[in-house]
């Protein structure tokens, strides 16, 4: 009975500590952005859109990106409604480090009342722990560009990282 007692609490104690250095291997790693922050922040900065808070949907969009994003509603001026947003699809990308969003936005611009339909496709980023409209543009320009966005991370290897310049030979060979 004392064995069997015994062997239980040796069990506990290995998983416990199995969770405890599992815990510490991963402090150093970085993870992405949670998806329920994500979410809130996307419904946020939509329902600022819908209803004309500019001046409060700004709050969510990156630094670098504010002057184009307030410069795109200035010229569209007051007479430009949002009457519907709503989200079609979320892109978790970069290791949860970015997201692709798309969504179909109604709207119009007066003097016309006609409501036109247009899908918009942006790009999220998680930095400084929280989550952030980094880029924003009309569905048919994100494919005229290879479905890109300027503010994506390069991939590309520099010369020297496993490319050789065009026209140069290498001398090993």
């Amino acid at each position: 009975m004392k064995c069997a007692r015994w062997i239980g609490l040796t069990m506990i104690a290995a998983v416990i500590s199995f969770g405890v250095f599992a815990g510490c291997s991963s402090v150093g790693q970085e993870r992405g952005g949670d998806a329920e922050a994500l979410d809130e922040e996307m419904r946020g900065f939509h329902s600022d859109l819908r209803w004309a808070r500019y001046d409060h949907a700004r709050n969510t969009v990156h630094d670098a990106y504010r002057p184009t994003f307030d410069g795109k509603f200035e010229e569209r001026g007051d007479d430009y409604e949002i009457v519907d947003m709503e989200m079609k699809r979320v892109d978790l990308v970069e290791e949860g480090f970015a997201a692709v969003v798309e969504v179909e936005q109604q709207w119009y611009q007066l003097p016309s009342t006609m409501v036109e339909k247009e899908r918009f496709v942006e790009r999220w980023v998680y930095e400084d722990g929280r989550w952030w409209m980094r880029e924003r543009m009309e569905r048919s320009e994100y494919r005229d560009r290879g479905e890109v966005f300027d503010s994506e991370p390069d991939d590309e290897p520099a010369v020297g990282e496993g490319e050789e310049e065009a026209g140069v030979e290498d001398p090993a060979q």
